[in-house]
C-alpha cells in the first residue's frame, strides 16, 4: 500500500481518504462491485432505491472513517443528488483497493459520468 489519498468531494465538503482497512473495505466493496456491474449492462438510470442505497451506505462507511463523528443520519442530510453520489465513488472504490474501469451515465441528460483509471 502507499500513502496516497483519494478525494471525495459531495455536498461541497471534501474528504481526503487513506487506503481503507480490511474491516471497511468488506463492508464497502460488495455494494460497489455489484452496482457497477449491473450499471455498465444496464445503466445507472434504472438503479432501484435498495441500490442507491447501498452505494450512500458505502460512501458514508469510507467517509465516517474519515470522519468519525459523522452519523449516517447527518450524511443523509447532506444536499447531494445521485449524480454526485456517482461522482464521488471512484475515490471510494481506489480507497478500498477496486481499480474498475467504467462509464456510468449518471442519468439521462444529466451528461455526469464516472470512470475510474
Amino acid at each position: 500500500m502507499t500513502d496516497d489519498t483519494f478525494v471525495i468531494e459531495l455536498a461541497g465538503r471534501r474528504w481526503a481518504l487513506p487506503h481503507l482497512p480490511f474491516r471497511i473495505i468488506k463492508s464497502v466493496q460488495p455494494a460497489l462491485l455489484k452496482v457497477y456491474s449491473e450499471t455498465a449492462e444496464l445503466g445507472a438510470a434504472t438503479l432501484a432505491e435498495s441500490q442507491i442505497d447501498g452505494l450512500a451506505a458505502a460512501a458514508w462507511r469510507a467517509i465516517a472513517y474519515a470522519e468519525p463523528s459523522l452519523t449516517y443520519e447527518d450524511f443523509l442530510a447532506l444536499p447531494f443528488s445521485i449524480a454526485d453520489l456517482f461522482t464521488a465513488l471512484p475515490a471510494v472504490a481506489q480507497a478500498a483497493g477496486l481499480r474498475i474501469q467504467a462509464t456510468v451515465e449518471a442519468s439521462p441528460g444529466v451528461g455526469k459520468s464516472i470512470s475510474t483509471p
